[in-house]
């Protein structure tokens, strides 16, 4: 029993980070946090470092990911389309 609460104080130490986790595909936080979900343009999208990419957003395909529990909110290439509109 103890051996659980040792670990449940890591796991809040770390600030939510996961080091082994199905969830994580590789990553260090939980990929449903990180992954936002467009209702306008029904893709996922997530913020990349500029330094590995060419663009600040990585943009999923629709059914790619699935957008069950993910968190909705109108991305920046859809804000720019109705601004223009």
């Amino acid at each position: 029993m103890q051996w659980i609460l040792n670990k449940k104080e890591d796991n809040d130490r770390f600030g939510g980070r996961i080091l082994k986790n199905k969830e994580t595909r590789g990553r260090k936080l939980v990929v449903d946090k990180l992954i936002k979900y467009c209702p306008v343009c029904e893709r996922t999208y997530e913020r990349v470092n500029m330094g590995n990419y060419n663009t600040k957003y990585m943009f999923y395909k629709k059914g790619q990911i699935p957008s069950y529990g993910k968190e909705k909110i109108i991305c920046e290439t859809c804000e720019v389309r109705n601004e223009q509109i």
